[in-house]
């Protein structure tokens, strides 16, 4: 062994995340999509579970998928998506008995307009086919999310609190966390790890992840617009 070390240590993932970055050019057709046709579009607050409603313009978008600027964005959703599957290969014997063939279907797309107060509890998504893949996309992050950040890596650097559980009050306002299990703070001694990740927004950032993930946003406080789109895409499989 190098170094001196007896253990060569392995790490065994319980989930991938995939990420990826848009530009300010394509974030900027998003945001003109979604501005042009705000009357227009379906406002999806009352059969979602997002607590989307502060404000009068706190907001929850359904897309129409027959619109050009969705129709791109599909396509490119679907790349991602097929990305993400391939890094997630099947056995012959499993390709067998669902289906080896795939097709890759949008199932919904929407923005979520989050102010002050607003929050989205755990929840997951969902497909017709039960097995598929969600991405989240951050449109608009006001300057004190996206401080945060910041914040948290001089705390690392400089040897301050970097817990974003305890002992660092804000810290995870407006933030994404995922959820794949439940654990508590005595497991570490017995080395489990954590169960759990938070995402910080940042303009443009592409966020991709399987249907089943539990995640939840906090809420924030004081001015600007937290601005997402979501995207659920089926893969169905069949002979």
């Amino acid at each position: 062994m190098t170094d001196d070390k007896l253990l060569l240590i392995e790490s065994i993932p319980s989930i991938k995340l995939g990420f990826t970055q848009m530009d300010q050019d394509d974030v900027n057709v998003i945001n003109i999509y979604i501005d042009d046709n705000v009357d227009r579009l379906p406002d999806l607050s009352s059969s979602l579970v997002g607590q989307i409603k502060q404000n009068e313009k706190s907001k929850q978008l359904e897309f129409d998928l027959t619109d050009l600027v969705p129709k791109k964005l599909g396509d490119f959703f679907i790349m991602c998506a097929k990305e993400y599957a391939a890094a997630h290969p099947l056995s012959s014997t499993i390709r067998k008995n669902i289906g080896p063939k795939e097709e890759y279907r949008i199932s919904k797309m929407w923005s979520v307009h989050s102010y002050a107060g607003d929050y989205n509890p755990m929840h997951e998504h969902g497909t017709a086919s039960g097995r598929g893949v969600s991405m989240i996309v951050f449109l608009k992050v006001p300057p004190q999310i996206e401080e945060l950040e910041k914040n948290y890596l001089l705390a690392n650097n400089t040897g301050g609190n970097t817990n974003l559980q305890h002992g660092n009050s804000g810290a995870t306002d407006g933030l994404t966390q995922f959820i794949w299990d439940m654990n508590s703070m005595y497991d570490a001694p017995r080395f489990q790890h954590p169960t759990y990740a938070h995402v910080y927004p940042q303009v443009g950032k592409v966020c991709v992840f399987p249907i089943w993930l539990h995640h939840q946003v906090s809420p924030f406080f004081g001015e600007g617009e937290r601005r997402t789109m979501s995207c659920n895409i089926d893969i169905i499989n069949h002979v």
